[in-house]
């Protein structure tokens, strides 16, 4: 339940830093960003600095011209926006992408299931949300976005 917590709270936050500004991301874009999630959360943190030399760098929020502050750390890499959260009792980080059409997170799914060689499972027999169970670790893909302009939200946190 914290792990749902989570990603609502990434949810929300995710339109303060909204994707529409960048270029649709492709399938291994993504899948990569997903890995360093992986890499990066464990049980006590999301390890920032493994993030930076992953080659993600921290960005800023503005409105109206000024700088504005997140409640939650925005990152960004290509095509991607990173958002994590090390403060909670389970860590979190969150990809956020556009990508060309609806098709695509089909693609990005099968593709998570090669690169975890695991299977995603299904809930209440449709493919999307999707959710992986590697190693002390979870992960939940999401559609986001619309039909005209498609986008996933991939959240990876740490389970005990």
């Amino acid at each position: 339940m914290k792990f749902l917590y989570g990603c609502l709270v990434l949810g929300l936050t995710a339109s303060l830093a909204s994707a529409d500004t960048l270029p649709a991301a492709k399938t291994p874009e993504v899948v990569k960003g997903v890995q360093s999630c992986l890499a990066a959360v464990d049980s006590h943190q999301v390890n920032v600095e493994n993030l930076k030399k992953d080659g993600w760098s921290a960005v800023s929020a503005s409105e109206a011209g000024k700088p504005v502050g997140l409640p939650i750390p925005l990152l960004s890499k290509g095509s991607l926006l990173l958002l994590h959260k090390s403060d909670a009792e389970n860590p979190i980080c969150a990809v956020m992408a556009k990508v060309p059409n609806v098709s695509a997170v089909r693609d990005i799914a099968n593709s998570i299931d090669i690169a975890l060689k695991i299977n995603g499972k299904i809930k209440d027999g449709k493919p999307i949300p999707a959710y992986w169970f590697p190693t002390e670790h979870a992960v939940e893909l999401a559609t986001t976005g619309s039909v005209e302009a498609p986008g996933v939200r991939i959240v990876v946190g740490y389970r005990k």
